[in-house]
C-alpha cells in the first residue's frame, strides 16, 4: 500500500514521500522545477467542496459492480501486481549486501591411500570431518551500499504506484466504454424513432401523390429519406455492437456482444467545488512513480560515485577438523582467523567513469520525465475544469435546440398536410429535430467523461468516503436525465 504526506507545490511541482511496509523510506530532497505552480486552479467551477471518489459520483451501481469485478480480475493488474512484487524481492536483494553474510560448511571424506613403496595400498582407510564458519561484512563507511538499497526501494515503490495508476486507469476505461454503449444503445433507440417519422413521412406523401394532390418529387424525397434513416440505423447498431464489443474486452469476458446496457445515462450526483488546491495532484499514482525513480537515479548515481572510493571489508573463519566424527565440535581444537582488507580502484578501463555518466543521464532523463509529469497533470486538470463549463453551456444550447427543433418538425407536418409548406420544408425540419437529440446524446455522454478525465487528473479513485468527506456536504447537480 501506499502511504502519502501532502506537500506544497510553490512552483516545484509535487513533492511526495512514500513509505513501503516495514522498509524505511528514503528521504527526498527538495527539488525545484521549472514550472510556475498556482496555489489553486485558474478555471472555478462553483462554490467551495470537497471531494469525494470519483466513481461514487456516478449514480450506477452496475456500474460500481463491474468496475469492482475488473479489477479483481484483469489479467494487467496481476501482471502488475507480480511486477510490484519483483521489485519488492529486488530491494530486499540489494539491502541484504548492508548485511553480514553467514556460511556453514561441513566435510566429510574417506581416504584409501597407496603406498608409494611398494606400490600398493594401504589397508586401512582414513577418515576426516570438517567444521567452518564463514562470516564476510563490508563495512558501509561511504553509504554506497545503502544508496544501493535506497535505490532498489525507490524503483519498487516505483512499480506499486504503477499499479495503482493501472487500477485506476482501468477503472476509468470501464466506466468510459460503458457510458459508450449507453449512447449507443440510446442513438439505436432514436435512429428507429428517425426511421418511423421518416416512414410515416412518405406514405403521407405518397397518400396525397395518389390522390393527384401531390408531385412525383415529392414522392421521391419523402422516399429518399427514409432510405437514408433506414441507413442511419443499421450504423447505429453496428456502432452499438462495437462498443458493446469494446466494453465486454476490457471487462476481460468473450466479446459475443451479449452484454445489457440500461437505456438511460447515470447521473452525475455532484458538482465540481471550487477552490480545489493543486496539490491534489499530488495523489496521482503517476506522478509518484516519475517522482519515485527520480530519487531511484538519485541514489545510483551517488553510488556510482562512491564506487571510486576504498572498500572496506571483514573476513572472519572459525572452524574444526578431526579424524573422528565425535570430536567434530570439540572446542579445544578451535581454530579461526579475523581478516580485515581494504579494496582501492585504481584501473578498471574507463568502467568506473562510464557508470558514472550512465547514471547522471539516466537521472537528467528522470528529473526531465518528473517535470513534464507533472505539467501533462496540471494541463488535464485545466483542461477538464474549463471543459466542465464549456459542456454545461453546450448541453443547455442543445437542449433548447432539440425543443424547438421538434415543435418545428411537428408544425411544418400539419402545415404540409394543410397545403401550406412544402415538402422540403418539411423534411429539413425533421432531419434538424432529429439531429439535435443525436447531439445531445452525445454532449451528456462527453460531460460524463470529462468528469471521469476530471477525477483521474485530480488522482481520485473509488475507495470508501472518509468520515469528514461525508460530513462536509456537497452540491447537488440539477440536470433531467435524457
Amino acid at each position: 500500500m501506499i502511504y502519502r504526506r501532502p506537500t506544497s507545490l510553490l512552483g516545484a511541482g509535487v513533492m511526495l514521500t512514500l513509505a513501503a511496509g516495514c522498509a524505511t523510506t528514503p528521504d527526498t530532497p527538495v527539488r525545484d522545477a521549472p514550472l510556475p505552480v498556482p496555489g489553486l486552479w485558474t478555471t472555478d467551477s462553483g462554490p467551495p467542496d470537497s471531494v469525494q471518489p470519483w466513481l461514487q459520483d456516478i449514480d450506477d451501481e452496475r456500474l460500481h459492480r463491474l468496475v469492482a469485478t475488473a479489477v479483481r480480475q484483469n489479467f494487467d493488474l496481476r501482471a502488475a501486481a507480480a511486477r510490484v512484487e519483483a521489485a519488492q524481492a529486488r530491494a530486499r536483494i540489494r539491502g541484504a549486501d548492508r548485511l553480514p553474510a553467514l556460511q556453514l560448511a561441513v566435510d566429510g571424506a574417506r581416504t584409501r591411500r597407496s603406498d608409494a613403496n611398494n606400490a600398493g595400498l594401504v589397508d586401512n582407510p582414513v577418515s576426516s570431518f570438517g567444521f567452518d564458519l564463514q562470516l564476510s561484512w563490508e563495512l558501509d563507511v561511504w553509504d554506497r551500499l545503502a544508496d544501493a538499497s535506497r535505490g532498489a526501494l525507490a524503483d519498487a515503490q516505483a512499480s506499486e504506484a504503477d499499479f495503482h495508476a493501472a487500477r485506476l486507469s482501468l477503472a476509468a476505461a470501464i466506466a468510459r466504454g460503458w457510458f459508450n454503449a449507453i449512447e449507443a444503445q440510446q442513438q439505436v433507440r432514436l435512429a428507429r424513432q428517425t426511421v418511423t417519422s421518416f416512414e410515416a413521412s412518405r406514405d403521407i406523401v405518397a397518400q396525397q401523390y395518389r390522390s393527384g394532390i401531390g408531385n412525383a418529387l415529392d414522392l421521391r424525397l419523402a422516399r429518399a429519406d427514409a432510405a437514408t434513416a433506414m441507413s442511419n440505423l443499421r450504423q447505429r447498431e453496428r456502432d452499438r455492437d462495437a462498443a458493446i464489443r469494446d466494453l465486454e474486452s476490457i471487462l476481460g469476458r468473450y466479446p459475443a456482444a451479449s452484454l445489457s446496457v440500461p437505456e438511460q445515462m447515470p447521473r452525475i450526483k455532484y458538482a465540481v467545488p471550487a477552490g480545489l488546491p493543486s496539490e491534489l495532484i499530488g495523489r496521482r499514482p503517476d506522478l509518484l512513480a516519475a517522482e519515485r525513480r527520480l530519487y531511484a537515479t538519485e541514489s545510483r548515481l551517488s553510488e556510482a560515485r562512491k564506487n571510486r572510493l576504498p572498500r572496506f571489508r571483514l573476513t572472519a573463519n572459525g572452524g574444526t577438523a578431526s579424524a573422528e566424527l565425535r570430536n567434530l565440535l570439540d572446542w579445544d581444537v578451535l581454530v579461526w582467523s579475523l581478516v580485515g582488507d581494504i579494496l582501492q580502484p585504481l584501473f578498471q578501463g574507463g568502467r568506473l567513469e562510464a557508470e558514472q555518466a550512465l547514471a547522471q543521464a539516466d537521472n537528467r532523463e528522470a528529473l526531465a520525465q518528473y517535470a513534464q509529469s507533472v505539467l501533462t497533470a496540471l494541463r488535464e486538470v485545466e483542461t477538464a475544469l474549463a471543459a466542465e463549463t464549456f459542456l454545461s453551456g453546450q448541453e443547455e444550447a442543445v437542449r433548447r435546440s432539440a425543443l424547438e427543433s421538434r415543435e418545428a418538425s411537428s408544425l411544418a407536418l400539419e402545415r404540409y398536410q394543410g397545403g401550406l409548406t412544402d415538402i422540403i420544408t418539411l423534411l429539413e425540419s425533421q432531419r434538424r429535430a432529429f439531429n439535435s437529440e443525436s447531439s445531445l446524446l452525445t454532449i451528456v455522454n462527453l460531460r460524463l467523461q470529462n468528469r471521469i478525465n476530471l477525477y483521474l487528473g485530480l488522482g481520485g479513485d473509488y475507495r470508501d468516503l472518509q468520515a469528514d468527506e461525508l460530513a462536509a456536504g456537497h452540491t447537488p447537480v440539477t440536470e433531467p436525465r435524457l
